[in-house]
């Protein structure tokens, strides 16, 4: 069972640090001379998904392990991130909420809630519910600025050539490249005795105007220590589910603190 917690860890770890549809060709939209003004590709970046909403079989790979699990997204809602034994069994559950994040442990009926403001890292990099979405969606965004219009006034471009360009947030100073196609290749962050990236891949057309990456990968370095994540999406919908936001949990499960599954792996 230690194994789903160091999964589970992991995955907590890079948020802290850092932070059924059909697929075809995906259709390649160059970068336009109009738009050596990034600020039109950057709003299109900061702005609402067109899809408000995202589920998928996943397969979370770490080291040489590879373990089932599905991902539901419903854009400034809810994250579901559940990891199941077998693909059938639920064990762990992380539920990201705008106020709060939540960590169901079934095995132990135990969990766990914490608030954004007193996770690890947080004062780092000021990683939110509405950053945990951008990164997970494939999105750039400016912690504290859930509203496009605010945040747009902190992003600024710090390279531009023609594979592509780099965008930068003033705050907390995230790095994004994104290429010739308006594909986010990459999110970065680097500190002193930290780097955090979260990579993006094998990006699928879903419909005439979503194109989903189907790979994730997640890798940080903390003082000497890397971890890497992978994530890989499958049988990918963007369609309206009826998935409640939030998981009630039994009043049998005891409540404990999220530092607790995560100091085993600092």
């Amino acid at each position: 069972m230690r194994i789903f917690y160091k999964v589970s860890g992991l995955l907590l770890m890079l948020f802290f640090v850092a932070s059924c549809g059909t697929t075809g060709t995906v259709k390649k939209q160059k970068l336009s001379k109009a738009e050596d003004n990034y600020i039109t590709l950057a709003k299109q970046m900061l702005d609402t998904p067109v899809n408000p909403e995202i589920t998928a079989d996943t397969k979370i790979k770490v080291g040489m392990g590879s373990y089932d699990a599905t991902l539901k997204m419903r854009w400034n809602e809810s994250i579901q991130i559940s990891v199941t034994m077998l693909g059938i069994m639920e064990i762990i559950r992380i539920e990201c909420l705008p106020d709060m994040i939540v960590f169901i442990d079934r095995s132990s009926q135990k969990y766990a809630v914490e608030h954004y403001a007193d996770v690890p890292y947080r004062n780092f990099t000021g990683l939110d519910f509405y950053s945990l979405q951008a990164l997970l969606w494939n999105k750039i965004f400016v912690p504290g600025y859930a509203d496009p219009e605010m945040a747009i006034q902190k992003i600024k471009m710090s390279e531009q050539t023609e594979t592509g360009l780099t965008l930068t947030s003033t705050e907390y100073d995230y790095v994004f490249k994104i290429d010739s196609n308006k594909h986010l290749l990459q999110t970065s962050k680097s500190g002193l005795g930290y780097n955090v990236s979260v990579n993006y891949g094998n990006f699928k057309q879903m419909s005439e105007n979503v194109v989903i990456p189907h790979n994730i990968d997640l890798e940080f370095n903390l003082t000497g220590n890397a971890s890497k994540i992978g994530i890989v999406l499958d049988d990918v919908s963007i369609e309206k589910g009826s998935w409640p936001n939030r998981t009630s949990v039994s009043t049998r499960y005891k409540r404990y603190k999220i530092k607790e599954i995560l100091e085993p792996f600092l």
